[in-house]
């Protein structure tokens, strides 16, 4: 019911979202915004290659483990930006956005992911002036009707130069979006636009990193150094107090999210999810799993060898030229 309904929004909603409310020429004098948020430092994880790596298994991977999947899966947003093909270096991602009914929806971004290589080539155009690493550029085209927004949008390992330095390694989410100067689409509490967003991202990460913390160094230490920041325009400060411990008295992103999970019953839906997952590890779930696992279907000599993206499958030859 979940995945139907969030579905059902985006076709129904989200086009008149977009082309009415957040981008419309006729309505609002349009012009380009950057929303910047960058997290809080993840230095601690290891080198830009290892926070890199960590956040493709949340993010890219279509299959996580059952605990970081029940995890994940409560989360108010969630993208999923599958692994292209070996012949093209993007894929078309799925973001899973609203934390309750009615407010539920699923979006289409189309995403180039900067570790993938084809003939070779790994190059990647970054706009931002503090990306240590580049992990995903994902675009928001005016020709998309299946996201609220339109614009360019990276999502890298930050080295938080020259002005957020306290910040080195952390996620940074650069937007140069097209919006409205009008509060209805720039504001930050308003319900849709770059304003919104720009807020949410800053509510989010926090949330994120703590789930990448807990993946390298353990629930402990990702509890002890949870911490949220000041939300406003421009840079967003880290708030003083760090450790869940220290919100006890206020709410927290992740508590609103366990509260709204326990309200949706997911525990009901991630036990018969547990059971389902089960049967990968029975007989004849292996025997599929070593079927449909054990090569590329796009590989030489495969089935579908050189049919993967018709319009974008180029021979090593034409990839140079191009």
């Amino acid at each position: 019911f979940e995945t139907t309904y969030m579905f059902s929004c985006m076709w129904l909603l989200m086009p008149w979202l977009k082309y009415y409310i957040c981008c419309n020429p006729w309505i609002f004098d349009l012009g380009h915004r950057l929303c910047q948020q960058i997290s809080t430092e993840m230095a601690d994880l290891g080198g830009p290659e290892q926070v890199a790596e960590k956040a493709r298994y949340i993010i890219s991977w279509s299959r996580q483990d059952r605990e970081t999947a029940e995890k994940i899966d409560i989360w108010s947003f969630v993208p999923h930006y599958p692994l292209p093909p070996p012949d093209r270096r993007w894929a078309l991602g799925l973001q899973a956005g609203g934390g309750d009914y009615p407010g539920k929806f699923t979006l289409i971004v189309h995403t180039t992911h900067a570790a993938a290589a084809v003939h070779g080539v790994t190059e990647q155009f970054v706009l931002s002036n503090s990306c240590e690493l580049p992990i995903y550029r994902v675009m928001l085209w005016y020709n998309n009707p299946y996201h609220f927004l339109t614009g360019w949008v990276e999502a890298s390992v930050s080295n938080g130069e020259p002005s957020q330095r306290n910040k080195r390694l952390g996620g940074e989410h650069p937007m140069w979006l097209v919006t409205g100067h009008s509060p209805l689409v720039a504001g930050r509490g308003s319900w849709t636009g770059s304003g919104m967003i720009d807020a949410f991202f800053d509510y989010w990460l926090p949330v994120f990193v703590r789930e990448m913390r807990e993946q390298v160094l353990g629930a402990d230490i990702a509890n002890a150094k949870y911490q949220e920041v000041i939300s406003q325009d421009g840079a967003s400060h880290p708030i003083a107090k760090k450790g869940l411990s220290s919100y006890k008295d206020s709410p927290t992103a992740l508590g609103d999210m366990q509260k709204t999970a326990t309200k949706q019953h997911k525990a009901r839906s991630q036990a018969a999810g547990r059971k389902l997952a089960r049967l990968a590890d029975m007989h004849l779930g292996k025997m599929a799993c070593n079927r449909l696992q054990s090569s590329d279907l796009h590989g030489a000599g495969q089935l579908l060898d050189g049919h993967s993206s018709p319009t974008h499958s180029l021979s090593e030859e034409r990839c140079k030229l191009s």
